[in-house]
């Protein structure tokens, strides 16, 4: 995490997937926006706060790996 902004600002990246635990996400998600990321991708159990001009989407892994053990049976 400590060369996270250089590494997003030096490479232009924009997208970003977050895969931390909950207590972590926000830390990380404003660190993400600090550097310039514009999207991120949410695999924590937790709402993200970050300003208006960031599109944050969530997944949620457990309920669609139940979705797909459906079609196992």
């Amino acid at each position: 995490i400590k060369e996270l902004a250089k590494i997003v600002s030096s490479q232009n990246i924009k997208l970003a997937i977050i895969t931390v635990p909950g207590f972590a996400a926000q830390e990380v998600a404003e660190k993400l926006v600090e550097a310039g990321v514009k999207a991120i991708l949410s695999y924590a159990p937790v709402k993200l706060f970050v300003g208006d001009d960031v599109r944050v989407e969530y997944i949620d892994p457990i309920a669609r790996l139940q979705y797909l053990s459906y079609y196992l049976t």
